[in-house]
């Protein structure tokens, strides 16, 4: 074994999932185990979705609902409690299991996961923070070789995927293909137009980042069908929402009878002053399960028609944030539109001239405006991501796309599947890419399963029954 003993286990990706990973398995480590866990920049832990440092970017679930460990649910709240005094202060509220903090705080609290240590010194007993972009991952006789972007080789007895959301398509000047780019703001005049394309969740932070910058001029968000994503109610007292459960776990053998159960329990719920939030929440333990036993076209299908609903009913926003949004588009700043692009052409003088064909057949729209920032949404499709860690692993047939192009194609354990259709013994996925196997797997009560569930299979036999924070980082 190349830990000489032990085992050595690559994470390839250091945002969310493979830090979360990372410390589910050094809850596990033997004494000759190692974990290398490797990303491209320093933001061990955070990734795109928690690295902002703006403290109106909140996050989309209740705090109660954000523990990394299943066993422990008020994990975090515990953590943001014991906040320094001074941060705690200045919190709109004190933090509780019912509210929406920053996502930045959550960030901070899953590097808090991986110890003190490792943040000093870059290791700790088990674990090493690899800083390197991995482009390639070849078969080895034992095990993975894992080619690093200066130059250096590490070795692992197996690997994890843990890469995120695909790279965004690339941006030119003016348009803005990844809404995260710090220079998305760099440069506007306070009172340009913007466009920005999506009206999903991702649209309502930009539209956040820029009034906390000061934005004055016109702002257009323009997608196919203009749903904005739901809210989650205002609660009373500190308990969570109790979700709804259902009188027998709803199946996936029809695609027209769950849609006909869950409104049936939409009504009852209404009916019983709960309201529709509960049954949404109540379908989460059973949807990854409802997803793998929907047929390969019944999914389609609910690609194609259903799931812009889905999304904007089960990703809610908080209320304070949809307050703001509200608030913007009442003052005329912030206009929806409902339609798509026809024509857009650069103008001579900088901006864009956009020809919008809105939904319905109506007279076409012009618009002109300063910048273009897509929130439309991540890539997919595998075969068609320019990343050199994807291309070599496609061109050597170590992964393949799953048949719905959501990601890449993996068993229910996460084993990723090869071209010729076998499953890894020592290669896995988890996160997004995992999407067309598990479907729910970007929110933190799915991935902290997924993570839970994959270091008891990458080391089957803990070496403790369960190692305190402090443990961990000695």
């Amino acid at each position: 074994m190349v830990g000489q003993g032990g085992k050595t286990i690559a994470i390839v990706g250091g945002g969310f999932s493979g830090s979360l990973l990372a410390f589910h398995l050094l809850n596990r480590c033997g004494p000759r185990d190692r974990i290398l866990l490797i990303e491209r920049n320093k933001r061990f832990g955070l990734g795109l979705a928690y690295s902002t440092g703006n403290s109106n970017h909140l996050l989309n679930v209740r705090a109660g609902n954000m523990s990394a460990i299943s066993s422990r649910p008020s994990h975090f709240v515990e953590w943001l409690r014991e906040l320094p005094r001074e941060e705690l202060a200045a919190m709109p509220e004190p933090p509780g299991a019912t509210g929406f903090v920053p996502r930045g705080l959550f960030g901070r609290y899953v590097q808090h996961l991986l110890g003190d240590r490792i943040w000093r010194e870059g290791r700790s007993r088990h674990l090493d923070l690899v800083t390197d972009d991995v482009v390639a991952l070849r078969r080895r006789e034992q095990g993975w070789e894992i080619e690093l972007a200066m130059g250096r080789r590490l070795a692992a007895d197996e690997a994890v995927l843990a890469i995120g959301n695909f790279p965004p398509a690339g941006s030119t000047p003016g348009y803005f293909g990844d809404p995260w780019d710090v220079k998305v703001l760099a440069g506007l005049e306070p009172d340009r137009p913007v466009l920005i394309l999506g009206t999903g969740l991702t649209m309502i932070d930009t539209v956040i980042s820029l009034l906390d910058h000061g934005h004055r001029g016109p702002i257009y968000a323009l997608s196919r069908r203009g749903l904005l994503p739901r809210v989650h109610l205002q609660t009373q007292g500190g308990a969570l929402p109790a979700p709804w459960v259902f009188n027998e776990p709803p199946r996936g053998d029809s695609l027209v009878s769950l849609l006909r159960l869950v409104r049936a329990a939409c009504r009852e719920a209404e009916a019983q002053g709960r309201g529709w939030r509960v049954v949404i929440d109540g379908l989460r333990p059973h949807t990854q399960r409802i997803w793998q036993e929907l047929s390969m076209p019944q999914r389609a299908r609910f690609l194609r028609h259903l799931r812009p609903w889905w999304d904007v009913h089960r990703h809610r926003t908080a209320p304070q944030i949809m307050e703001r949004i509200l608030g913007a588009q009442s003052s005329g700043q912030l206009r929806f539109l409902t339609g798509r692009i026809t024509g857009k052409d650069r103008r001579p003088s900088g901006g864009f001239a956009i020809t919008v064909a809105p939904r319905g057949g109506q007279v076409p729209l012009s618009l002109t405006v300063e910048r273009i920032i897509d929130c439309s949404g991540p890539r997919t499709d595998c075969t068609k991501i320019d990343q050199p860690l994807l291309r070599q692993l496609l061109r050597d047939g170590q992964i393949r796309p799953d048949p719905l192009r959501l990601g890449i194609e993996v068993e229910p354990d996460g084993a990723v599947v090869n071209r010729n259709g076998k499953p890894a013994t020592d290669l896995f996925a988890i996160g997004p890419i995992t999407k067309g196997t598990f479907w729910e797997i970007i929110a933190v009560p799915d991935i902290r399963v997924v993570c839970e569930q994959l270091a008891e299979r990458l080391i089957p036999e803990p070496a403790v029954a369960e190692r305190s924070l402090e443990a961990i980082e000695s």
